[in-house]
């Protein structure tokens, strides 16, 4: 035996891995070198070539090798299965009369894999750039590495610092089911996304280390845990691979450490190129307040729906959302405000659609929406009743209940349009004319339509320069005073005289003037002119009152009162003889705004009118505030027409009048048309009034013949 351990001490300079074993396949020594390359623990005892080699490898060894044939001359044979491709270069000695098989083993797995790498390395980078999306990513990539390594048990984690989140968005696992996403705490997934350090982790060490570490491990137990880091190129570490065995003959040492050390710089290249990608992908075609589709993808995916429809000869639907008055909230609350209404609105929309459907920002306020295989118009309606009856209800922003309404216009494919562009206009005229018939409903699209916006955006387009062209005029209707039925007051009534249209009527423009903020210099105008008119006729020895409606935006604009004081005394108009007219919405939108201007108006002399009463929302509470001085009955009150009979309106219009006198204010009922109204207005003590019995809105000369006459 000394022999023999003086051949073991000369190949152990050799510094190669090699066994020693005899006749009978007894392992008669077995270096460290050769005990990496099969997975063997340093402390194993190995006896016996059968703890090595299957029985079919045995019987190819005792095949090729000399020394079952003693021979004494070199062997090379082959042995090739999934955990090793090994080279044997055989020598036979003979020491005591004995012969013994000294085999050189070179494990060509090293070789191959030089070559695999690299290829594993080209087709991971080629991946990153022709794949759509992360999911595709990540099973390629596993895909790859299985040719190079063990990969039966392997996840792809993602650590988001920002929110202190590690995401699995890719788990395979023989034991474990895929984890939820969690806060980073102490595990060994985070602990190498912690230091950006690998780590290998096995029986010996398992223990101690998961100890000494503090470690918290979930799920199942494995033989090895092997995890490197993902960096990105500032290296900074952004995830990890891990791969892990369950089973004893499958050992992961430093060489697959180092291979998935190797591959994981373009995994991580790879990764990061396709996330960042995924973000720039997420500006280009969503929107970045509301998270929605833009209009850009929200048009493919029309398209695409398009292709689909006519292939399976089905319908579309196309809705077009446009949210009333929502500049208001921005005037009064802030643009921060106001996004996150556009928030709340969004997820509310999104949940109430189906999955197959496609929910866009179409910008601003303006929402689209794709219904593709609609059988009939049922569905729509009954969504449609549900956005306008329940999305836009109770929705509280900065601790205040707003009141949200929208206009909702659809149009269908194939009858109301073949291709994007039409169908998306069409729905745009269509609701558009859902605000024309008074906003918080919906319109299917009819050609006629058409002509409505044609004529819209013309009338837009021209009134830009139609103030500059002087070509707005007012009109004056005559408010009567019961008592004496003579004239006290008037209402001033904006027309535009266009060239081409003739005399257009408010309903034709003011909306347009308001969402192209022309509102602000035309309401100035129509102060300013009125103030003026006032004054002509005040001169003349008429002190009357004239009433100028006021628009939610020129309400809550800071310059306001500064504004009516600067007409005032421009005009020299007393400022008791001009009345204010808002809406009770405009009153309600910020209500300790609305008090605090109200107060600097009522300060200067200004009385305040409440318009349209009845109509809105405001409570007694809130009404009881505001330093009110007259309150104007919807004519819907005292009309014979509508939901009401007639003596459910009047009942209602005498509440009304009551209600007003005991708060201190005047009444005035509008669009008084009948002498037997005149007659139940007079018997209840209504203070004013105006209508078309009286007379229509007419122009100076017109007015002042009227203001001469007894009204009895």
């Amino acid at each position: 035996m000394d022999r023999l351990k003086d051949y073991i001490e000369l190949f152990n300079r050799l510094d190669e891995p090699y066994i020693i074993f005899d006749e009978s396949l007894n392992m008669i020594y077995i270096n460290e070198l050769s005990k990496s390359i099969f997975g063997i623990e340093s402390n194993n005892k190995i006896k016996k070539m059968q703890d090595i080699f299957k029985n079919e490898e045995l019987d190819q060894i005792k095949k090729s090798s000399t020394i079952f044939n003693k021979n004494n001359y070199k062997n090379n044979y082959k042995i090739k299965n999934s955990h090793y491709n090994l080279n044997i270069k055989s020598i036979i000695i003979n020491i005591d009369n004995k012969n013994y098989d000294i085999s050189i083993i070179k494990d060509n797995r090293s070789i191959e894999s030089n070559n695999k790498l690299n290829n594993c390395i080209y087709k991971i980078s080629e991946a990153s750039h022709y794949v759509e999306n992360l999911d595709e990513l990540y099973s390629i990539i596993h895909r790859i590495l299985s040719e190079v390594i063990y990969t039966e048990n392997f996840y792809i984690a993602i650590a988001d610092w920002k929110n202190n989140i590690i995401h699995f968005p890719y788990f395979v696992d023989q034991l474990d089911s895929k984890p939820p996403s969690k806060e980073i705490e102490n595990g060994l997934t985070e602990y190498v996304c912690k230091t950006g350090e690998s780590i290998l982790v096995n029986p010996e060490q398992n223990d101690s280390f998961i100890k000494n570490k503090k470690m918290n491990i979930s799920g199942s137990k494995s033989i090895d845990w092997l995890g490197v880091p993902l960096k990105n190129n500032l290296n900074e570490t952004f995830g990890a691979l891990v791969i892990q065995s369950y089973n004893k003959r499958i050992r992961f040492t430093e060489k697959e450490e180092k291979i998935l050390t190797f591959v994981s710089d373009q995994i991580a290249m790879a990764i990061k190129r396709k996330i960042d990608s995924s973000e720039i992908e997420k500006k280009a075609y969503y929107d970045q307040t509301t998270g929605l589709t833009n209009k850009v993808l929200f048009n493919d995916r029309l398209k695409q729906s398009m292709h689909d429809a006519k292939r399976n000869d089905t319908q579309i639907a196309i809705l077009f959302i446009d949210l009333d008055n929502f500049k208001y909230v921005n005037d009064s609350m802030g643009h921060s405000a106001g996004d996150v209404l556009l928030k709340i609105v969004s997820k509310r929309l999104k949940k109430s659609i189906r999955k197959t459907d496609t929910i866009s920002r179409w910008g601003g306020d303006e929402f689209t929406i794709i219904l593709p295989k609609i059988k009939n118009s049922d569905g729509i309606r009954t969504l449609c009743k549900r956005i306008l009856n329940k999305d836009l209800n109770n929705i509280v922003v900065e601790n205040q209940e707003l009141r949200i309404t929208a206009s909702i216009g659809i149009a269908m494919y194939p009858q109301d349009g073949e291709d994007v562009e039409t169908l998306i206009k069409n729905a745009d005229a269509a609701m558009y004319k859902a605000k024309d018939m008074g906003k918080n409903r919906y319109s299917f699209f009819k050609p006629e339509m058409n002509k409505e916006v044609t004529e819209r955006i013309s009338n837009e387009n021209n009134l830009f320069k139609a103030i500059e062209k002087e070509e707005f005029m007012l009109l004056f209707q005559p408010q009567i005073d019961l008592k004496t039925n003579r004239i006290i007051g008037f209402e001033s009534l904006i027309r535009w005289n266009t060239p081409d249209k003739g005399v257009l009527a408010p309903y034709k423009f003011i909306p347009i003037a308001e969402e192209t903020n022309l509102i602000i210099p035309l309401g100035e105008w129509i102060i300013r002119e009125t103030c003026k008119q006032n004054k002509k006729w005040h001169d003349k020895g008429f002190k009357l009152t004239c009433a100028v409606n006021i628009s939610g935006k020129q309400f809550l604009r800071s310059n306001l009162v500064d504004l009516i004081k600067d007409i005032l005394d421009e005009t020299q108009l007393e400022s008791s003889y001009l009345e204010l007219e808002l809406t009770e919405t405009i009153l309600m939108e910020d209500i300790d705004r609305t008090v605090r201007i109200l107060n600097k108006l009522k300060d200067m002399g200004v009385k305040i009118s409440i318009d349209d009463f009845g109509t809105g929302y405001s409570s007694l509470s809130y009404l009881k505030q505001f330093p009110i001085d007259t309150l104007k009955i919807d004519q819907s009150f005292i009309s014979t027409t509508g939901n009401n009979s007639l003596d459910e309106n009047l009942t209602i219009a005498n509440i009304v009048i009551d209600l007003g006198h005991k708060l201190g204010m005047k009444v005035i009922a509008e669009g008084v048309e009948t002498e037997e109204q005149i007659k139940f207005l007079k018997q209840y003590a209504c203070d004013k009034i105006q209508g078309y019995i009286i007379s229509e809105p007419v122009n100076e000369v017109e007015f002042n013949l009227l203001l001469k006459k007894d009204f009895r």
